[in-house]
């Protein structure tokens, strides 16, 4: 039994990557799995949403323009509800206050503008939010165990 705990707390964090655009989501696997992260990548909201109900994630990368979705935003709010400790990081080509408000307000952990040209402060985005998932999931199990204040 402490074996298999063990696995569970050493295994690498889980990146869900949705973007329709496959070469994008090819860079980002790439990307992530050469950082020790495993990558899961779905070209659809929906199937990024039976992703959700089957396996656990740690962060989720989301395209803010998704084929049948009005935007990324409404997507996200769709993911939070379905598992609110997995944090995202919205993607978007087009940047814009507003869109970085509303993703923030609907429960983004952040946004980033699309193409990746500073990829080391991409991952170091990247890294913030997985252990703000990790700290999430810590005080979830343990939530006497509360930070001072």
């Amino acid at each position: 039994m402490d074996d298999k705990k063990d696995q569970i707390k050493t295994r690498p964090p889980r990146i869900l990557v949705l973007d329709d655009d496959k070469t994008f989501r090819e860079l980002l696997v790439d990307l992530f799995r050469s950082n020790g992260y495993e990558v899961v990548t779905v070209a659809t909201g929906e199937d990024a949403l039976c992703k959700v109900q089957e396996e656990q994630f740690d962060l989720a990368t989301i395209d803010f323009d998704l084929p049948g979705w009005v935007n990324g935003i409404d997507f996200l709010k769709e993911l939070k509800e379905m598992a609110s400790h997995t944090e995202v990081i919205l993607l978007t080509g087009n940047a814009s206050e507003e869109v970085a408000k509303e993703a923030i307000i609907r429960g983004a952990y952040h946004y980033y503008v699309k193409p990746l040209h500073q990829i080391d402060q991409f991952l170091q985005l990247i890294a913030q939010a997985l252990e703000s998932s990790r700290q999430k999931k810590k005080n979830k199990e343990n939530p006497n165990a509360s930070s001072p204040a």
